[in-house]
């Protein structure tokens, strides 16, 4: 049943009424069956009957083919007609003060939404004719919103507020665009951990853990902490899925771990039933993919229950309903009255920021096809993009949108109650066991309290003010990785070094109840499913919404949240901020920097991040070059030998290669090649770029030694030298003059490639800058003092280059001798 209201079904302290619920009651006492009454949004009542959640719906429930495709319906007990009402007068306000409903989101419009959400499909249903960007993490949106890169962005009702406390220039454009139930996703093949992670999330509901932690993250006052989740002697260890990135009140990554409702809820799992959490950060959208590849267990990142998730994993309960709003920003161009957002459905010829990977996609596919959708990777390229203009609005979750708001004071809320979905971790499908014992902690957690109290930490208190339980970390064989995105509170963030977050406390919970030994990964949101489904993280869990999509690769736990999706777009965009103005204070150059140094650096100890990413680079750059040099001049002379055989193979070898993107090459090593292997990413790092690296040098090698004239080759054989000897102190020599200028190059271009190590759970200095952005929502210092690294690092590595050049051509050393020599 759903509370709809009156006539049909409503609860009033306690007790329901209505004809439906008098209905339902006089067939359970007509049949003789005790009635259980089950409360949930009304977008959730179709997933619930067909996954055998519940045995009948009575809640107003039109009959039509698309719902009779999915269910069956009894003969008609009503028929009612549907009616269009206004307020009187209506014509008079829409002209003088509100705009028409199309001119939210028009075919100008940019919208910026989570890639691989539902906010993703919906937008591109619903708005086609909008531009769409997709984005891997909320901060990364909210700073494509705030820089005017995108219009809106689609987010989840929870974030917004945190999204709207990050920036005061937001607002949410249309609140609870509609509904989704969130639930922890795990395998189809893990029914004994879903069903396990059931029985904990009833646990905790009954006994107000469940409630005390949706006042802490979702609902309370921002800033709340971690409460201390012991886990002695977990047994196992629970890979869990998590998207740190989209930060705070889910899960957000901080200095001491993970934080939010979904770290609080798997935290008190992994207590509750002996585990230790491992998790494994990664892009939201990569989690159902990590999924499938039982990478990880079980999901959570505020992941939305859908029907196209559910083809892909199964869901635990839903833990939380939150809903999908649409953000924008305050300050954006002045447009006529008649083109300023007022409602969700002026949105559908906007520009629209959604997440890349998250169920705004497909909710704005299917309500608003002609909206323009962005897809973001972080909150703060959306937020950027939606303060520079490039979006209309963004949609964000609702308590993230709140955060953004609070930070950005031009930008305002167009709705908070756009789509309600419920929040699952995410786990393989070849691992139900980890799944059913991860449902069982849920229950638990939710029956003796600690969910409420994760809930209220994480959901209703201020998450950036929440501190995260101290966890015992389990001495166990028992290893659980989960694998996060780190997108920002309440459900994944880094604070001095934590994780931190609802996701983070829920799993380390996890981990220590049932004994796992946690390690925590951090993945780029989108390729959190394909780390899942290739056997990276054994969970994944970051404010994932539970779709169909996702449903069809990983499987869900039952729901630890409802994913509640806010719109936010500038004040100047909306109608209900019309006359409002906003201060701009002038602040000096210098102290801007200084400022940004002090919350990009030095707060939360962010340079610990920086350093440990800075060592990942120099470390993956340094052997990759090694590997790919010793390799290349194989290829090399493979690919001069006589042996047609294996000058074919080494043609080949380099045209495939060459051939393939660096990205998808390091993703199918990782995800495909070493889907089975228990290797660390930093070594398939290694490899996949000393391969690429190899297929280039091996053809500047080629071309180098072919450069030499033959006959030094014939005269070095005529002195009596053999053929390698000629080769070693004749040619090589020659070669490797002519063929370090360009090697040179070559070696710069890798350093500043493996920039994108961080879709397959490397923490780099790229990384580690998305993280730090996922906190400030500060969309330019973090890039700028990352390129600023590289181009040192690139500038050190060519000193040693050139030294090396020097020595090994001896025009340029005698050169330098008679210079000394003159002085």
């Amino acid at each position: 049943v759903s509370d709809i209201g009156l006539p049909f079904a409503a609860k009033s302290e306690g007790q329901w009424r209505g004809f439906d619920v008098e209905l339902g009651s006089r067939f359970g006492a007509w049949s003789g069956k005790r009635i259980n009454w089950i409360d949930m949004p009304f977008g959730s009542l179709l997933p619930s009957l067909v996954s055998g959640k519940i045995d009948i719906i009575t809640a107003s429930l039109m009959i039509t083919e698309e719902r009779q495709k999915q269910i069956d319906f009894s003969d008609p007990y009503y028929a009612s007609g549907v009616s269009i009402i206004g307020i009187k007068d209506q014509h008079k306000t829409m002209d003088e003060n509100n705009p028409m409903p199309s001119d939210f989101i028009t075919s100008n419009t940019v919208i910026g939404v989570l890639q691989g959400s539902i906010h993703e499909l919906y937008a591109i249903k619903k708005f086609p004719e909008s531009s769409l960007q997709l984005y891997n993490t909320v901060p990364d949106m909210l700073i494509a919103l705030n820089s005017k890169k995108i219009d809106v962005a689609f987010m989840g009702q929870s974030w917004i507020k945190e999204a709207l406390a990050s920036n005061q220039s937001f607002r949410v454009l249309i609140k609870n665009l509609y509904l989704v139930d969130i639930g922890a996703g795990f395998h189809k093949q893990s029914a004994e951990l879903r069903q396990e992670f059931n029985r904990f999330l009833a646990e905790i509901k009954a006994s107000g853990i469940h409630q005390e932690m949706v006042y802490r993250w979702l609902e309370g006052p921002a800033g709340s902490k971690m409460p201390a989740i012991t886990n002695p002697n977990p047994s196992s260890i629970l890979k869990v899925g998590i998207s740190g990135d989209n930060g705070l009140p889910f899960a957000a990554r901080t200095e001491e771990g993970y934080i939010g409702f979904d770290v609080e809820l798997v935290s008190r799992f992994a207590a509750w039933s002996g585990k230790k959490i491992e998790w494994v950060d990664m892009p939201f959208g990569s989690l159902l993919p990590s999924m499938n590849g039982r990478k990880i267990d079980l999901i959570t990142a505020s992941l939305a229950i859908t029907e196209e998730r559910q083809k892909q994993i199964d869901f635990s309960e839903p833990y939380y309903a939150t809903g999908v709003s649409l953000i924008g920003r305050m300050d954006a161009a002045e447009q006529a009255a008649s083109n300023k957002m007022n409602v969700l459905d002026d949105i559908a010829d906007k520009k629209v920021g959604i997440f890349t990977g998250t169920v705004h996609d497909a909710f704005m596919e299917k309500k608003f096809p002609r909206a323009q959708v962005f897809r973001f990777e972080s909150t703060a390229d959306m937020m950027l993009s939606l303060k520079s203009g490039k979006v209309d609005a963004a949609m964000f979750d609702l308590i993230t949108a709140g955060l953004v708001l609070k930070r950005n004071p031009d930008l305002g809320m167009l709705t908070n109650d756009v789509l309600d979905m419920p929040l699952g971790v995410g786990f393989n499908k070849k691992n139900p066991g980890l799944l059913n014992e991860f449902n069982d902690f849920l229950r638990e957690i939710k029956q003796d309290g600690t969910y409420d109290i994760m809930h209220e930490r994480w959901f209703v208190n201020d998450a950036e003010e929440a501190v995260i339980p101290d966890f015992v970390q389990p001495v166990s064989d028992k290893k659980l990785v989960a694998g996060v995105s780190v997108e920002d509170l309440p459900y994944v963030a880094l604070m001095n070094g934590k994780y931190v977050g609802f996701d983070i406390e829920m799993i380390q919970t996890f981990a220590m109840r049932r004994n796992y030994a946690l390690e925590i990964i951090t993945i780029e949101f989108p390729a959190l499913v394909a780390a899942l489904s290739a056997g990276k993280v054994d969970l994944i869990t970051d404010g994932i919404a539970i779709s169909e999509e996702r449903a069809k690769q990983i499987n869900f736990s039952d729901p630890y949240a409802i994913f509640r999706t806010a719109v936010i777009a500038h004040k100047k965009n909306l109608a209900k901020y019309k006359d409002e103005k906003t201060e701009v204070v002038a602040v000096p150059f210098f102290q801007k920097v200084s400022e940004s140094f002090y919350n990009n650096i030095i707060l939360e100890k962010r340079y610990l991040m920086i350093l440990r990413g800075l060592s990942v680079t120099i470390i993956i750059s340094v052997l990759s070059a090694i590997a790919g040099t010793f390799l290349g001049g194989l290829i090399c002379f493979m690919r001069m030998s006589k042996n047609r055989l294996l000058k074919v193979f080494a043609s080949y070898f380099i045209s495939l290669i060459r051939g393939t993107p660096v990205l998808v090459f390091l993703m199918i090593i990782y995800y495909v090649v070493f889907a089975s292997v228990n290797i660390n990413p930093v070594i398939v790092a290694v490899i996949a770029f000393g391969i690429n690296f190899a297929a280039y040098v091996s053809e500047m090698f080629r071309s180098s030694i072919e450069g030499i004239d033959k006959g030094q080759h014939e005269a070095g054989i005529a002195s009596g030298f053999t053929k390698i000897k000629t080769f070693i102190y004749i040619i090589m020599p020659q070669a490797m003059q002519r063929v370090l200028p360009v090697y040179k190059g070559e070696f710069i271009s890798l350093v500043k490639m493996t920039s994108i190590v961080g879709y397959i759970a490397v923490e780099d200095l790229t990384k580690a800058s998305d993280i730090i952005r996922s906190r400030t929502f500060d969309a330019f210092f973090p890039l700028i003092m990352a390129a600023v690294i590289y181009i040192i690092i690139a500038w050190l590595l060519t000193l040693v280059l050139d030294y090396a050049e020097f020595n090994v051509d001896p025009k340029k050393r005698r050169l330098s001798l008679r210079k000394e020599a003159k002085q």
